[in-house]
């Protein structure tokens, strides 16, 4: 999450929100009060949902409106001790595109999805000069460890790695790796002998 969180008074008006979001380049303003406590939210779809049509003559009443007339009071949260993966599933479910962190009411950080989109890509190894290995395995206790005790039997390391269920049948699951090496040949070579469903990379071989 950041901490340092670019926030608002709920006595702001909707021009200087506007103004703050715009010079800050964030989608997002929490609006809390003297206490630093969380009373809610607005973003720019919110403005933009608000905003008279340009062929009415209330623009400048809008405009000079308090932002806690137009914020949502009702603010999805998270702690800071949940996990990344919480908080995503948090975002997907309620359809939301930022998390307020706080702590006893009070605002600590926000998470966006540009911050879950960096967690992402530091998790999995993506930004490191990696190579990534998908291997479909049945669906048995200790097949994650047999991949990887071939993996290590190449004396090769492992950056990351993750399980996840076959979309097309609950009797198989998908191992994936990021492995640091550019050669993956003889470890490809040896989980085919072992008949091991090696689903990336692909064989180019066997495509042509």
């Amino acid at each position: 999450m950041k901490k340092e969180v670019i926030s608002a008074d709920p006595t702001m008006p909707v021009y200087k929100a506007i103004e703050l979001m715009d010079k800050n380049r964030i989608r997002h303003l929490p609006i809390i009060d003297e206490n630093s406590y969380l009373i809610g939210i607005i973003s720019d779809r919110d403005l933009r949902d608000v905003k008279p049509s340009i062929f009415e003559n209330n623009n400048e009443k809008f405009h000079n409106l308090p932002v806690s007339k137009v914020m949502i009071t009702d603010v999805i949260t998270a702690m800071p001790d949940d996990f990344v993966e919480e908080a995503a599933h948090t975002m997907i479910e309620n359809k939301i595109s930022c998390l307020p962190v706080e702590t006893d009411v009070k605002l600590e950080g926000i998470i966006s999805e540009t911050d879950l989109l960096h967690t992402l890509v530091r998790l999995t190894g993506a930004n490191l000069p990696t190579s990534r290995l998908e291997v479909e395995v049945p669906n048995e206790t200790g097949k994650l460890a047999e991949v990887s005790s071939i993996i290590s039997d190449h004396q090769l390391n492992i950056q990351s790695a993750l399980v996840y269920q076959s979309f097309e049948t609950n009797e198989k699951k998908i191992l994936v790796f990021r492995i640091q090496s550019l050669n993956m040949r003889p470890l490809l070579n040896t989980l085919k002998k072992k008949r091991y469903e090696v689903i990336w990379p692909v064989d180019l071989e066997m495509k042509v």
